[in-house]
């Protein structure tokens, strides 16, 4: 009984995860850190892959 609880459990805590870090990173890269959560949260590890190979639109003012 207590395993399935337990799966459900590392799950819950994988998306969870996976929202937290896609939110920080879009918020960084300047993209829109909301859809980017919500990216995280259905996609896992993808989201931050595509994440981390889009340009920033935060713009350089040097």
């Amino acid at each position: 009984m207590f395993s399935g609880s337990l799966s459900l459990a590392y799950l819950i805590l994988f998306i969870v995860f996976f929202v937290y870090v896609c939110h920080v990173l879009a918020k960084k890269k300047g993209l829109d850190a909301v859809f980017w959560g919500v990216m995280g949260g259905l996609f896992g590890p993808l989201a931050i892959l595509v994440i981390l190979l889009k340009k920033s639109s935060k713009l350089d003012h040097h």
